[in-house]
């Protein structure tokens, strides 16, 4: 997915062991254990069905899909889909491989006509990867962290935080973790085998959270705490799916999951991996778990609102009657120069939320296959390289959010709402460029910090009310923003009615949800509200 000096290096072949895979899909009335056994558990019919794919295919045997987590997690998170009715159960997806001699093509087919299977496709396997900087000696190349327009401005947001507190992961093929300006982050790997392409990794890595030292670069996050997951689940299974799951398993809401990676599907190459279903499901599991999944858009030079699934549905087309939202924020490539064009490489659409330079990054690593501990390089791009700027002006709006505001996380669709607002900074053509904004960390950061005579008036307001209705009132009441402000007794309230004192408690109280950062908090205090308004102004209409 990288694009190191303008080109793409060449691909390494995946090692002779790796097995192709049919991914099947179950339709949801069909319930299974998720086991090898899944198959004894089928009706006679059905299972007479299957047992004529497997002469057909000798070799061949159906056996669960996600194996990195144990199955109470996963049942876990199939429950939170299936809570938001979002999308299908992980527990759905099962895999079969394909032994030496089976075509996976015509598996695929054979197994899709079979009842109960909604689906089923070959997976495409291993695809390459798309604080103080002053003494950081190539800080000052780091051009994707200046100001807007040139870039997100992550200097200025150093001065409001640094990513502390935030879980960051890296998905991805391989790492350099004691490069000499990454050992100090501690980089530990959730699951996997840190396999290939460490270079490339060892790049994105140091866009986020290189170290602030005197050597090389310093990142837009350091003081984030950095994983790593692997799409090398051993050294010859390979899986994007369940390298999500695994990482969602030991991340927390509030935490970014960053997927450098693409795939091919329908023989359309470098798209985002979200097009295979079974990914999809896990980046959606993933954001209603209360992660924030930033998805590189891909190096495929492709309209994302023309690709088709197996279905035939335009599932990128925001708009379209099959569009599926993963919950992702999905991201282009733009030029390093200002107006940012999009670069000729980078997937666009309407599915794009945001973009960033693609092209003449300052990192570490070579960006591709080196593993030494000292290199760095002044040329990573490609979508790869756009998509850990992303990433990381998500780690410090929730860092800012959670530390300095003293707030719960923003939500994840909250978080993609601001990173790909209007009034971030636009590519240079818009409407022929389809790649969404550049994030602007300073006017996002401005314009959510409570502003005195504002927001904060907001507080205060609720607060007085809130402390009105006791019997002593006054008190303390902490304004985000502002810390511990002091709250003086209303006295005219101790001589309202119940009813009414009841009615005021529901206007502070919606005045608060409207604050809340977690939209279904923010739906529940809110209807809590109106339900006792309601009830009070009922009964005071009785007494008239």
């Amino acid at each position: 997915m990288a694009v190191i000096a303008g080109q793409v290096p060449p691909t390494p072949a995946p090692p002779a062991e790796h097995v192709s895979r049919v991914v099947v899909k179950f339709r949801p009335y069909v319930r299974l254990p998720y086991t090898r056994a899944a198959v004894e558990q089928l009706s006679e019919e059905d299972r007479q069905a299957w047992n004529g794919v497997s002469d057909a295919f000798p070799g061949v045997a159906l056996a669960p899909y996600f194996t990195s987590v144990a199955e109470p997690t996963l049942r876990r998170l199939s429950r939170e889909t299936e809570a938001a009715e979002a999308g299908p159960r992980l527990t759905s997806f099962y895999g079969v491989a394909c032994p030496q001699g089976v075509d996976p093509q015509r598996l695929a087919r054979a197994v899709a006509v079979l009842p109960g299977v909604e689906l089923a496709y070959v997976e495409a396997g291993p695809t390459p990867p798309p604080v103080n900087p002053v003494d950081d000696l190539l800080n000052a190349s780091q051009g994707y962290q200046d100001a807007a327009p040139a870039g997100i401005d992550a200097r200025w947001s150093w001065g409001q935080t640094d990513g502390t507190g935030i879980g960051v992961v890296d998905l991805e093929r391989g790492w350099t973790l004691d490069h000499e300006d990454l050992a100090a982050a501690n980089v530990t790997l959730i699951s996997g085998s840190n396999t290939d392409f460490q270079g490339h990794g060892t790049a994105v890595l140091g866009q986020m959270v290189g170290v602030d030292n005197a050597l090389g670069v310093v990142g837009i996050a350091p003081g984030a705490t950095p994983r790593v997951v692997s799409q090398w689940r051993t050294a010859t299974d390979y899986s994007t799916a369940d390298a999500i799951t695994s990482a969602v398993a030991a991340m927390s809401a509030g935490d970014v999951l960053l997927i450098e990676a693409q795939t091919t599907a329908n023989g359309i190459n470098n798209l985002p991996v979200e097009v295979e279903a079974a990914t999809f499901a896990a980046i959606q599991a993933a954001t209603l778990h209360g992660v924030t999944v930033v998805e590189a858009g891909g190096n495929g030079s492709t309209d994302l609102d023309t690709f088709q699934d197996t279905s035939g549905e335009l599932v990128l087309a925001r708009g379209a009657p099959g569009f599926r939202d993963s919950g992702a924020v999905l991201v282009g490539a733009g030029s390093s120069a200002v107006p940012h064009s999009r670069l000729p490489f980078s997937n666009f659409g309407s599915r794009i939320d945001c973009y960033a330079w693609g092209e003449n990054i300052t990192t570490t690593g070579d960006g591709w296959m080196g593993t030494t501990t000292t290199s760095y390089t002044a040329s990573f791009g490609g979508t790869s390289g756009a998509t850990p700027i992303v990433a990381g002006a998500a780690v410090l709006l929730q860092s800012w959010r959670t530390r300095t505001l003293g707030q719960p996380p923003y939500a994840p669709a909250r978080l993609r709402e601001l990173l790909s607002e209007t009034g971030n900074t636009p590519s240079a053509n818009p409407e022929t460029d389809r790649i969404g904004v550049m994030p602007n960390m300073r006017r996002i950061i401005e314009g959510e910090t409570p502003a005195r005579g504002g927001r904060d008036d907001r507080w205060m307001l609720a607060l007085q009310i809130l402390f009105g209705i006791t019997q002593d009132g006054g008190g303390l009441g902490w304004v985000p923003g502002r810390g511990p402000i002091p709250v003086g007794p209303w006295g005219p309230l101790e001589s309202l009615a119940p009813d009414k004192r009841d009615i005021l408690v529901g206007l502070a109280m919606t005045e608060l949800a409207g604050m809340l950062g977690d939209e279904a908090g923010r739906r529940e205090l809110d209807r809590a509200a109106l339900n006792a308004m309601r009830k009070s102004l009922d009964r005071l209409g009785d007494r008239t």
